[in-house]
């Protein structure tokens, strides 16, 4: 009897799904089923605007639509939104533009990105709402340039190449442009240097980190933002020691600045150095000897950074020697002294009897023997040029180029960190490499490059030519990176964007978590160019790790300049 109603209520059970299936077929047949009209609208992650210092500037954003069942967009309407936040700090859209293309205008001080996003409404008989987010990037004028100091008819002129890539603006005198009036620096200009985060890497409460641009004459030094252009420190101001001593002549001859790598600020003025803390607020001290018995004169010519903290590896032509001096990088004395003397210049906080750093001479690992004398390497070298270098294996130092008057060839000196360190089992100056300057190529006319991501490898320029030569091998090779179009122009200079590191940012601004990319800075090589008859351009190009000129990047040429002295790139990035 049990099992008889078991076998009752499986029937029925199952009498009833098959009814089930059946009313359900019946019921999809009474129905007028339609796709759904897909509407697909296409904007990019983010759209940029240039500023204006001072008048409103706007930027047009339109959307490319795509639907699965229309090809008119009659059916369509738009709405575009802004995102701001509310009393309570929670976001809100606000429209802004009822037309398919949106305009929105930005004033010099709407600095802040501003995210958008755009309301698709299909107002078919079906139809559906369809959303899109973007964000409008302003970008600061002077925020990603190429600056270019020229010489015309006896005064310093500051020119740029504004913005990146085929879209980059050239105006010849950009400081006369930007603030009324004629760079005001005296003398014969030397150098440009620029600094992307000069200041405290502390943070805001000893001294914020800002992008800047160093120019130097024969009399004077000039140090400005790189975006406002206005001045920072007076020379005079940086050498207040001189004041204190009584001193009133100036001949500043070259300038190391270091601050957003902690080691500091060098300069040299009149034979003397002296040296500041890495804090930006450049007050700067004599610089003397650590050892008694290594006191002698010198002439130092060039300073380049030792990675790690280290300091600087500097170089003594009197002498024909390398020279060191360690970082100084006191946070005390920045947040303490250096602050308040630059805020309210009490002179209390001003300490003109301290010595802040000292001269050292190279030496040798006493475990390991030097490749080299690095206090003498012959009065036949001429200094072209030193700067830094990451190897294969995650070492690095510095490569010291020099030109031989006695045999015409180039010679380069390496440096490495490791055999500075405690109980190191590296040699301090770890090799020698020498080569022959292509035919044709006068040393005097010869321009010298390296960046930290090509490890042991040189660029340099000479005539119409740029060559590279490869050390991260046992034979050193040679070979030609670019030829110029044109046999009658020089290149006069080579720099690349950032020779010291890299920054990036997401692919999506309003995703953390998506792609990183990176800005590729020390992958970007800049030449200054001379068409003769007092013109002048700038050549940029994108390389490839492999050191090679990238074919899928152009080459792009920026012309309208006066003869050029020296150019460096600058960069926003904070």
């Amino acid at each position: 009897m049990i099992a008889m109603k078991r076998f009752i209520n499986i029937a029925v059970f199952f009498l009833t799904g098959v009814f089930l299936l059946l009313a359900c077929y019946d019921d999809k047949g009474s129905y007028d089923y339609h796709d759904v009209n897909e509407v697909v609208i296409d904007l990019p992650a983010a759209v940029s605007v240039r500023l204006d210092k001072k008048d409103s500037v706007s930027v047009k954003i339109e959307p490319k639509l795509s639907q699965t069942l229309e090809e008119s967009e009659a059916q369509l309407t738009y709405v575009w939104e802004r995102e701001r936040k509310n009393s309570l700090g929670l976001s809100e859209w606000i429209p802004c533009g009822k037309e398919k293309v949106c305009e929105l205008w930005f004033k010099p001080e709407d600095v802040n990105s501003l995210s958008i996003r755009l309301r698709v409404q299909d107002n078919r008989e079906d139809g559906s709402e369809w959303y899109k987010q973007t964000t409008v990037q302003p970008i600061v004028p002077y925020s990603r340039s190429w600056f270019v100091l020229q010489y015309n008819e006896g005064k310093c002129v500051l020119g740029a190449v504004d913005g990146e890539g085929s879209g980059g603006v050239v105006i010849p005198d950009a400081y006369k442009l930007d603030m009324g009036q004629e760079l005001p620096i005296s003398g014969t200009p030397k150098y440009l240097l620029t600094e992307w985060l000069y200041g405290s890497t502390r943070g805001s409460f000893i001294n914020a980190q800002q992008p800047v641009i160093f120019i130097g004459t024969d009399q004077d030094v000039y140090l400005m933002n790189a975006v406002s252009f206005k001045q920072i420190w007076p020379y005079r101001e940086m050498l207040h020691i001189k004041k204190v001593q009584h001193d009133e002549t100036f001949v500043p001859e070259w300038l190391a600045s270091h601050t957003s790598l902690d080691l500091g600020e060098i300069l040299c003025d009149d034979g003397k150095l002296y040296m500041a803390n890495a804090d930006g607020y450049a007050v700067y001290y004599p610089l003397s000897w650590e050892n008694d018995a290594d006191v002698s004169d010198f002439k130092v010519t060039k300073a380049v950074p030792f990675m790690g903290g280290m300091g600087f590896i500097l170089y003594d032509e009197q002498n024909h020697r390398f020279l060191k001096v360690g970082a100084y990088n006191d946070v005390m004395e920045g947040y303490m002294d250096n602050q308040y003397f630059r805020k309210y210049g009490y002179e209390d906080y001003f300490k003109p009897n301290n010595v802040k750093r000292y001269l050292t001479k190279i030496g040798e690992n006493p475990r390991v023997e030097n490749e080299f004398d690095p206090d003498n390497i012959g009065d036949d070298k001429e200094m072209m040029d030193m700067n830094i270098y990451y190897d294969a294996d995650g070492a690095y130092g510095v490569l010291a180029i020099f030109f031989s008057t006695s045999d015409r060839k180039l010679h380069v000196y390496d440096l490495n960190a490791d055999g500075f360190r405690e109980k190191s089992e590296k040699a301090r100056c770890v090799g020698k490499y020498t080569f022959d300057l292509p035919g044709g190529m006068s040393v005097n006319d010869v321009s010298v490059v390296t960046s930290y991501v090509y490890g042991k490898t040189i660029f340099f320029a000479g005539g119409n030519k740029i060559y590279k030569v490869d050390f991260n091998r046992t034979v050193p090779k040679i070979s030609l990176l670019y030829e110029h179009q044109d046999p009658n122009v020089r290149v006069t200079g080579l720099k690349f964007k950032n020779s010291f590191y890299n920054t990036g940012y997401n692919k999506d601004p309003n995703d953390w978590d998506s792609q990183w990319i990176w800005n590729d800075f020390p992958y970007c090589l800049g030449a200054s160019l001379d068409y003769g008859g007092n013109e002048g351009g700038i050549l940029v190009m994108k390389l490839t790790t492999a050191a090679e000129v990238d074919p899928d990047n152009e080459i792009l040429e920026y012309k309208g300049f006066g003869k050029i002295v020296d150019f460096g790139y600058s960069a926003k990035v904070n």
